[in-house]
C-alpha cells in the first residue's frame, strides 16, 4: 500500500483560506467578481502572504503561441493560484477550467472559489497533471453517408478533438481557433482563415463583419468557440456567413465544456 501524499502547503492553504472566508464573511455574496479578488489580494497581503493579480502567462499549443491567459490572483511564486467565480453552484466546468489554468501555468495548486452562494464554497486541486500523463482515446466515429464531405468532416472532429484535449476548456474563443490552425497545418489539412466579409444588400455595400472562421479544403466552414451553450441565433448567423462565401456546410465547435460540443450546420 503506497504512503498517503503530504499536504502539499498546509500552513499557506489554512492562511489563505483563512483570507477568503473573512471576505466572504465581511461582503457578502453575488458583487462583481473584482471586488472580490481586489478584497482578497488586500487581505492577503495583510496576511503578508504575497500576491499577484490578473497575472498573464503565454498559452502555447505544440510550441506555438496561441494566446494569454490572466490569473485572478497568483501567490508566492506559484504556490497557489486562485480562481475566482461568483455563480449559483460550481460546476464540472469550473474545475476543468481550473485544471486548464494549472496546467497553463505550471502552479502547485489551484483553489477554485465561489462567492456566489449562501456560503462560501471552495475546492482544492493539487496539479496532478506533473504526475500522470493524460491519454487521448477519442475514436472517429464511422462517416455518415448521407453527410456532405463526411470522411472531411469525420478528419476536422478529430482535430477539433484533439485541441480540446490538450488545452482543455477556459480559454477565449481565439485561443482555440488558432490552436486548431496549427492542428490543421500538423494534419495537412489545407484551410484559410476568413477574418472579414464585406456585407450588401441589394448590391450596395452595408459594411465589413468580422467573420474569424476558418474554412477547411474550400468545403466547410469552422467556427471554434467558447460560450455557455451552442444556441439556434449561433447556427443562423453561420448559415448567413455560408450564404455570403457561397459554402454549403459549416461547423461549430464549443470548446467551453467538459466535452466537445459540436453542431453541424447545412
Amino acid at each position: 500500500m503506497s504512503a498517503a501524499k503530504p499536504f502539499l502547503h498546509k500552513d499557506l492553504s489554512y492562511a489563505v483560506r483563512g483570507v477568503l472566508f473573512d471576505v466572504y464573511n465581511q461582503l457578502g455574496p453575488n458583487l462583481p467578481e473584482t471586488f472580490y479578488r481586489d478584497a482578497t489580494a488586500v487581505g492577503l497581503e495583510a496576511a503578508n502572504i504575497r500576491c499577484q493579480t490578473e497575472k498573464q502567462f503565454n498559452v502555447y499549443y505544440h510550441g506555438v503561441e496561441v494566446g494569454r491567459y490572466s490569473v485572478d490572483i497568483w501567490i508566492e511564486d506559484g504556490k497557489i493560484i486562485l480562481e475566482l467565480k461568483v455563480a449559483p453552484q460550481l460546476l464540472p466546468i469550473h474545475k476543468a477550467q481550473a485544471l486548464s489554468y494549472l496546467k497553463v501555468t505550471n502552479a502547485d495548486l489551484a483553489f477554485l472559489v465561489n462567492f456566489g452562494q449562501a456560503s462560501l464554497a471552495d475546492e482544492r486541486l493539487p496539479n496532478f497533471l506533473r504526475d500522470k500523463k493524460a491519454v487521448y482515446n477519442w475514436r472517429p466515429q464511422k462517416p455518415d453517408p448521407k453527410l456532405l464531405y463526411a470522411e472531411l468532416v469525420n478528419e476536422l472532429l478529430a482535430v477539433l478533438h484533439r485541441v480540446h484535449f490538450e488545452l482543455g476548456s477556459g480559454f477565449f474563443h481565439y485561443v482555440y481557433r488558432r490552436a486548431t490552425m496549427v492542428e490543421l497545418q500538423e494534419q495537412s489539412i489545407g484551410y484559410e482563415y476568413i477574418k472579414e466579409t464585406p456585407v450588401y444588400y441589394k448590391n450596395t455595400h452595408l459594411g465589413t463583419e468580422q467573420t474569424r472562421l476558418i474554412f477547411v479544403e474550400n468545403k466547410v466552414m469552422v467556427g471554434a468557440v467558447a460560450v455557455r451553450e451552442l444556441t439556434d441565433a449561433m447556427k443562423a448567423q453561420l448559415k448567413a456567413k455560408m450564404r455570403r462565401h457561397n459554402v454549403s456546410l459549416g461547423l461549430i465547435a464549443n470548446f467551453n465544456k467538459t466535452q466537445l460540443e459540436f453542431m453541424i450546420v447545412r
